[in-house]
């Protein structure tokens, strides 16, 4: 008897609790702010870095299911410093074709959709950008006036209703060596 009164009393509290607890109300398309900016050292240069993201989405459609073949869903701008501290996209003449080209590079993020009626959803978004770092680095001598150590990154994403998010700027990332 004095072990149900007991659980009886958990049970009630848990239940209290859980009524007070103040659900999130996140709008129906997604946000981010930043998180972190991880470079990752060989001696005096970075090989790769990651780059952390917070989102929220009130309706949870972000990602997609395997195998849609889908469009990418979470875009990154590199941004790199013009020399006095102002930092522009990375504009150069792509080796291939002689044109002119932005440097920028396109994810897809997995579905995250929870299961349940609750769908709102935060988390962190995490990027390893080495083909983004090694690709910065090869045109470190071919874009004259630019610091290619300091950069930041111009970041948003899209949910699956075609929803942009906010475009986020990266407060500037410092790469190895500097």
């Amino acid at each position: 008897m004095k072990y149900l009164r007991t659980f009886s009393l958990i049970c009630f509290l848990g239940l209290l609790y859980s009524s007070c607890v103040k659900k999130e109300n996140y709008p129906d398309y997604p946000i981010i702010t930043f998180n972190a900016f991880t470079p990752f050292c060989s001696g005096a240069t970075t090989d790769s870095a990651y780059l952390r993201v917070n989102f929220t989405d009130g309706n949870g459609d972000i990602g997609h299911p395997s195998g849609e073949g889908v469009t990418p869903d979470f875009y990154i701008v590199p941004l790199a410093d013009s020399g006095n501290g102002f930092y522009k996209i990375i504009h150069f003449t792509s080796p291939a074709t002689g044109k002119d080209s932005t440097l920028s590079y396109a994810y897809q993020i997995p579905n995250i959709t929870p299961s349940g009626s609750d769908k709102e959803l935060n988390g962190i978004i995490q990027i390893n950008l080495e083909n983004a770092i090694q690709t910065i680095s090869s045109l470190q001598g071919l874009i004259p006036n630019f610091n290619f150590h300091d950069l930041e990154f111009q970041v948003w994403i899209y949910d699956r209703a075609g929803n942009k998010s906010n475009v986020l700027t990266t407060p500037p990332c410092h790469t190895c060596g500097f």
